[in-house]
């Protein structure tokens, strides 16, 4: 698990922030013990978006830096890993935050978990990957609705317009958490990673590129161990036990 800790500024990413939870997740990316991935925040919210403190304090060319050599790298692996990530809204979301959450593959919110986006409010545009994201999850109409209204949605609100997999009360939080991580780290990871990039890639290709990717994914993932595994397992009806390899 990998929590956001700077509850000092409402977990609110500035450089240094960045930086650890970039090298955090290059780590878990490696490691082959890991199986998944949380991602959460500590105290009452999970992320205030980017430290406004910092960011005042940088010039137009210094901002880009930090939003590509920062936030775009972190957004990019999240939804690159080659395993399952999970976001648990432990509190609300904010501005930067927002990409996090939906660049993870499961998100479980608690019922204070609200959606705050307010980059308009502060005369700016919703970065970090959060409009495509949008996009791609709810469609442009309803991204225009989020991005333009400027209002922040209740965490009821989000899973009803599909931004949010799980909202539960806040005695529920951490087993539904719990319970979601244990499922994606027994699966079967080398399959999982794959079809999780294949469904990124969906979107933006066209139907027989597609179909290409697909057909070589499965003759590739038809070798590994829990393929066996799970054939296994169906013939002698027993549950499997995958070792993602």
């Amino acid at each position: 698990m990998l929590a956001l800790n700077r509850p000092e500024a409402r977990n609110a990413l500035n450089s240094e922030l960045c930086g650890e939870l970039l090298a955090y997740l290059r780590q878990a990316q490696a490691d082959d013990e890991i199986r998944a991935l949380v991602l959460t925040g500590t105290e009452d919210i999970f992320c205030a978006g980017g430290d406004l403190g910092e960011v005042a304090s940088l010039t137009p060319i210094e901002l880009r830096g930090f939003l590509n050599d920062g936030v775009r790298q972190i957004v990019h692996l999240i939804q690159t890993m080659n395993k399952p990530v999970l976001a648990a809204l432990n509190g609300p979301v904010a501005g930067a935050g927002i990409g996090l959450a939906l660049a993870c593959d499961i998100v479980v919110a608690c019922e204070e978990a609200a959606m705050v986006i307010a980059f308009g409010k502060v005369g700016l545009i919703p970065d970090a990957g959060i409009m495509q994201l949008l996009v791609q999850n709810i469609g442009l109409l309803r991204a225009k609705e989020i991005v333009l209204g400027c209002e922040p949605l209740t965490a009821e609100r989000a899973a009803e317009m599909g931004l949010y997999n799980l909202v539960v009360p806040e005695g529920q939080f951490d087993s539904a958490v719990a319970g979601w991580a244990e499922r994606l780290a027994n699966g079967p990871t080398l399959s999982m990673g794959m079809a999780k990039n294949l469904m990124r890639e969906a979107a933006r290709m066209p139907y027989d590129a597609f179909m290409d990717l697909e057909s070589n994914s499965q003759s590739l993932v038809k070798t590994s161990a829990d393929h066996a595994e799970g054939i296994n397992a169906f013939k002698e009806k027993r549950p499997p036990r995958f070792t993602g390899q």
